[in-house]
């Protein structure tokens, strides 16, 4: 008899603790369910939720090509500006600066990239802009205030190729042509010279402007060392510029 009722109160020992303690069964059955998050703006609303950020769809980094991408060659204008303030100066007509009206056009191959270098010429006469020099093995870079001359010439060199001779000039001009780079993205137009000893240094851009009686001209100059240049050449003021293309 005594084992029976061990035994019968073990069995409701059992049962008491069951009922006051939910065992992890029950702890599953009864646990809030779990919310799936609202993936649309209109899920979001009707459980008076906040609607979704907006999706960046502009990249800063991935400017629209300016150029048209079908057009073998490209015909503009060069537009000058000061490179500090970026105000427009006027337009290039040869190593000059002048208004829209008097601007030479210029035609080129459309470059594949801003590090193509391209030819400049004259649309009118499909002459070549080059930059040339008196003497051969002409050094323009760092360090040095020489600079070079703009002239138009049929003579036409590959790009990274060294000054050759050009004897259509008199006297006898040394000239690169395909020495213009010109970003097919923005339009800027940068130019470089190939030394005699093969390296191959960025030319820059300046002008100054004179005045005879009340008439005042600008004009450009093209050297590889913008310090120096001004260093040698201090009685006169040159603005450094940039220069840009103006698709007709």
């Amino acid at each position: 008899m005594f084992s029976i009722l061990k035994v019968l109160s073990l069995i409701l020992a059992i049962a008491t603790t069951s009922l006051a303690s939910p065992g992890p069964f029950l702890s599953r059955r009864f646990a809030s369910p779990t919310i799936r998050d609202a993936s649309t703006n209109a899920e979001r609303f009707s459980r008076g939720m906040n609607p979704l950020p907006p999706r960046t769809l502009y990249n800063p980094t991935r400017v629209r090509r300016s150029f048209p991408s079908s057009s073998p060659t490209l015909v503009a204008k060069i537009v000058v500006s000061n490179k500090d303030s970026g105000a427009t100066l006027g337009y290039m007509r040869g190593a000059t600066v002048n208004t829209a009206t008097y601007a030479t056009t210029f035609s080129f191959r459309n470059p594949s990239s801003a590090s193509d270098l391209v030819e400049l010429n004259d649309y009118s006469s499909g002459q070549h802009y080059v930059f040339a020099a008196y003497s051969n093995g002409y050094y323009v870079g760092p360090n040095s205030y020489d600079s070079l001359m703009l002239a138009t010439t049929t003579l036409s060199t590959p790009a990274g190729s060294e000054q050759e001779p050009d004897y259509t000039k008199g006297p006898t001009q040394y000239s690169e042509s395909t020495v213009w780079s010109i970003n097919p993205d923005t339009g800027i137009v940068t130019a470089y010279w190939v030394n005699s000893d093969g390296s191959q240094d960025q030319v820059f851009f300046l002008s100054y402007t004179t005045a005879v009686g009340t008439t005042t001209s600008t004009s450009l100059v093209f050297t590889g060392d913008v310090a120096a240049f001004k260093a040698e050449y201090s009685t006169r003021t040159y603005t450094e510029v940039t220069l840009s293309v103006s698709l007709s």
